[in-house]
């Protein structure tokens, strides 16, 4: 009987340690679908951002903004330049992904998060943050403030 080899061993026992440590082992990079005006150049900054942080983002361009937005619940005071499907979540504008893996992970009753506007400093947007960014559900309540 042929023994495994000691990479083939030290190879397992990562898998074993990432899975019993973080619950999963060998993870797949989270699909997302990003909407945006053709030719918004921070919406790509952020997809950029995102795929950086292991996000399989997709971009798609749309010329009704307005109506992607309200066909996924974001009222027009929610809004920004992109609207990003993620699992079975709604993400709006330039949010942190620090923000995107609490929702990922705690799984709240929310339909979607937003950071409304286009706040300098945010992922994929020039400038230095001036103040902590209020992140909101859907509904408008704070979520988390990054």
């Amino acid at each position: 009987m042929k023994l495994p080899s000691p990479n083939a061993i030290a190879a397992f026992s990562l898998m074993v340690f990432a899975w019993l440590f973080t619950g999963t082992a060998l993870a797949a990079p989270v699909k997302a679908t990003l909407y945006h005006n053709p030719g918004c150049m921070c919406c790509e900054q952020y997809a950029d951002y995102l795929k950086n942080k292991g996000y399989d983002v997709e971009i798609l361009n749309t010329n009704d903004m307005a109506a992607l937005n309200d066909k996924h619940g974001v009222k027009p005071e929610l809004s920004a330049c992109h609207t990003m499907l993620i699992d079975d979540y709604v993400v709006v504008g330039h949010v942190p992904e620090a923000a995107i893996a609490k929702l990922l992970r705690e799984r709240p009753a929310v339909r979607g998060i937003s950071l409304p506007g286009m706040p300098t400093g945010s992922p994929g947007m020039s400038g230095q943050k001036a103040s902590p960014f209020a992140i909101q559900s859907l509904t408008g309540a704070v979520y988390a403030t990054y």
